[in-house]
């Protein structure tokens, strides 16, 4: 999960312009939620709507940790 949490972020830093703790979980939820909903299968939609509850709960609990990820991120890009 913190692999998959660490490509989101690199993804993250690559394509957007504001960088905040607050615009990265927006930014996993959505892309997210747009493999959801590009699933035909309700059996796998409901599969990615466990894993995204999963991630997220994953992502809130580490919220420092992943702040300190995305900061220094930045630092190394400028």
């Amino acid at each position: 999960m913190k692999q998959l949490v660490n490509d989101y972020i690199a993804e993250f830093i690559k394509n957007e312009k504001k960088l905040t703790f607050g615009d990265f979980l927006k930014y996993f939820y959505f892309s997210f939620d747009e493999k959801i909903k590009k699933e035909k299968k309700e059996i796998i939609k409901n599969k990615y709507i466990k894993m995204r509850k999963s991630i997220l709960q994953y992502i809130l609990s580490n919220k420092i940790l992943i702040n300190n990820i995305i900061k220094k991120k930045i630092t190394s890009k400028k």
